[in-house]
């Protein structure tokens, strides 16, 4: 087929702009998922802030972590609220002989732009021996203002 010089030079045109612009496009296309193994990366970070900070008892990194609408379904079927939660733990006091410490031991993470939900097998560790059932955590992370934040958090104990 003979096309008209006009429309050949419109099709060159076209395909030369394609050509230019396609290393552009795939850069662009893989940008998402680098970004992700980047947030996956930082939400494994999170996780071992938030299972230190929880072994520790230490409010303020926990303040950090837990976003203000943090809510959580406890294990015993309670609901709670961060600031309760925060509430009650200002006022105990940390025992410093105190060698249980909270251990994850699967984390497996999933990341959809601004929010990840994650799934924790975690245990309660005393001197190197469990105590208790291990437990299931799903938790929900929000990016706000450039922060990763624990939005929600379902906890059930690990049955045998």
């Amino acid at each position: 087929m003979n096309y008209s010089p006009a429309l050949n030079r419109a099709l060159l045109w076209t395909l030369a702009l394609f050509a230019i612009n396609l290393p552009l496009y795939a850069a662009h296309a893989q940008a998402p998922g680098a970004s992700r193994v980047g947030a996956e990366q930082e939400i494994l970070a999170a996780e071992a802030q938030l299972a230190a900070a929880l072994s520790s008892v230490d409010v303020d990194a926990l303040s950090r972590l837990w976003a203000d609408d943090f809510v959580s379904t406890m294990a015993d079927g309670r609901v709670t609220t961060g600031k309760k939660r925060l509430e009650s733990l200002r006022t105990q006091k940390p025992d410093a002989n105190s060698r249980v410490t909270n251990e994850n031991q699967h984390v497996d993470v999933h990341v959809q732009n601004e929010w990840a939900f994650v799934l924790v097998t975690s245990s309660w560790v005393a001197s190197g021996n469990p105590v208790g059932s291990p437990y299931q955590a799903t938790h929900i992370w929000a990016k706000r203002n450039g922060q990763w934040r624990l939005v929600a958090a379902h906890i059930s104990e690990v049955k045998p």
